[in-house]
């Protein structure tokens, strides 16, 4: 019998709240691995071995429990059966990379039985070339980017002779305090910082009234102001996944030159590859285009398997400028989103997004007979990853692709991470509103060489060289490291 921990966080209840057999929020990745340790079928019984045998931790081991009577709970299970949430399967002849993402969004799709802890991981064999798969898929609830960087980086190999594997899932971290509660049972320094935090969400709804009224002038868009488009078609369950992936050293070469940010250049081509999409599908804007942009907001020190997360919003330039001039509204939009949210907490910052999509939830249902104002057009993710070559069980991790979820009204979502000397991407897009996310994707990819020729670049980048690291043992992995250094985005925004 589940035993009762504790009320389910807000920000995680939402991922359960707004959860609809047509809108699952699923997120996962999918690693695509090369042995060079050992054969294949070798490196998969070592990774079935570490992750059937690992223990697991919360809050891998709970369930939500919604009672008839006061606030949800997370309860712990006192057995995980590791049979259930990690499965083998065999990919059908020839393999190919086309067939693993067709079973990927397959697996992606249905919802995740809140009966058990809330994710599944597949190991796939079969892929070409001797190439393995892993496909991990979670309950957003459970887990947030910036935690599952921390995870990742404490599990992972910097050399192919470490054998030794374990989950995202196992004990990883030192198990944190809980909070100081005063007499009435109560975490004062959470009551304070939601006090703070509403203050400065009514702060941040006045500025924008402001900037409505013409009396602040900001780049960033203003809530619902998105123009209504192709990619706000109604969800429905049937995804589609488009993946690539560019050399890192790319991006980062225009970002230095023209003094803006990794994300802000990632921005830039997606709003061109996302117009040429329109274009060949007859549709053509007066406005620009709106993302919504996830930001992390943990503190350092951290480790808390959680959703703990904001968002932004950023102007995808101006329809029909030039990809450079495109690339500098963007910079300029991004900036200001960014110095609005440096106003307010991270509290406050997390109750701005739930007042935001409360209220974008509540005109979608309104009986108006007209479009409901639009919040965004895309979610735009980008994680920083990890520096260096990674390796599970003696095999090479060659791409790692997020999988992400739709959200926000929108039919579409592009998440960016990077890994070694690589940014690889998923498009991941509602089947019915948009039937060829592969061909968003390929033009991404398109856009980036085109920002290059038009900045002068074309052919300029040098081949990022290896990150030498030593190899260590993950059994004494450390919270103060790389990924310590970059999941609090309040000194990261930028990125």
């Amino acid at each position: 019998m589940p035993r009762i921990v504790k009320n389910i966080p807000i920000m995680d209840l939402a991922s359960f709240l707004m959860e609809t057999p047509d809108t699952p929020v699923n997120i996962g990745s999918v690693q695509i691995l090369k042995p060079v340790n050992g054969s294949r079928e070798e490196v998969i019984t070592r990774i079935l071995k570490g992750y059937r045998e690992s223990e697991v931790d919360a809050p891998f081991n709970y369930v939500p429990v919604f009672p008839k009577f006061g606030l949800p709970k997370w309860a712990e299970c006192d057995h995980v059966d590791t049979d259930y949430h990690i499965r083998e399967l065999r990919l059908e002849p020839p393999g190919t990379e086309e067939q693993l993402i067709q079973t990927v969004m397959d697996l992606h799709e249905p919802l995740l039985d809140r009966t058990r802890p809330g994710w599944i991981a597949y190991i796939i064999n079969g892929l070409t070339h001797n190439r393995i798969a892993i496909y991990t898929k979670i309950q957003h609830a459970y887990i947030d980017g910036a935690s599952a960087l921390m995870r990742m980086e404490a599990v992972i190999s910097r050399n192919a002779r470490e054998l030794e594997t374990r989950p995202i899932w196992a004990r990883l971290f030192p198990q944190q305090e809980r909070p100081r509660r005063g007499l009435l049972n109560v975490d004062l320094a959470a009551a304070t910082d939601q006090f703070k935090g509403a203050l400065h969400v009514g702060a941040a709804l006045q500025r924008s009234l402001l900037q409505a009224r013409g009396k602040l002038k900001r780049n960033m868009p203003l809530p619902f102001s998105a123009p209504e488009t192709l990619f706000n078609r109604p969800v429905h369950a049937k995804r589609g996944l488009g993946v690539g992936s560019v050399l890192l050293a790319r991006v980062k070469t225009i970002a230095r030159q023209e003094s803006v940010s990794v994300n802000e250049v990632l921005l830039t081509i997606v709003g061109h590859a996302l117009e040429n999409y329109q274009q060949e599908h007859g549709e053509t804007n007066t406005k620009p285009l709106v993302a919504i942009c996830p930001l992390a907001i943990r503190d350092p020190g951290d480790t808390e398997a959680a959703t703990k997360i904001a968002g932004i919003s950023v102007a995808l330039g101006t329809p029909g400028n030039s990809i450079a001039r495109r690339l500098s509204e963007v910079h300029a939009s991004s900036r200001d989103a960014k110095d609005d949210a440096a106003k307010m907490t991270n509290e406050a910052l997390m109750q701005y997004m739930l007042v935001v999509a409360g209220i974008g939830e509540i005109l979608q249902k309104l009986p108006t007979g007209k479009p409901a104002p639009l919040m965004t057009n895309v979610n735009v993710s980008n994680v920083a990853g990890l520096p260096y070559r990674c390796y599970i069980a003696g095999a090479e991790i060659l791409h790692s692709y997020p999988v992400s979820t739709l959200a926000g009204g929108t039919a579409i979502n592009i998440t960016f991470g990077s890994e070694f000397n690589r940014i690889d991407f998923a498009v991941i897009a509602d089947s019915a509103a948009i039937p060829d996310p592969q061909n968003i994707a390929n033009s991404i990819v398109d856009a980036l060489a085109l920002l290059e020729k038009a900045l002068g670049l074309a052919g300029k980048t040098k081949k990022a060289a290896p990150v030498k690291t030593k190899a260590r043992s993950k059994k004494t992995a450390k919270t103060n490291s790389k990924a310590d250094k970059t999941k609090s985005t309040r000194t990261k925004k930028g990125k």
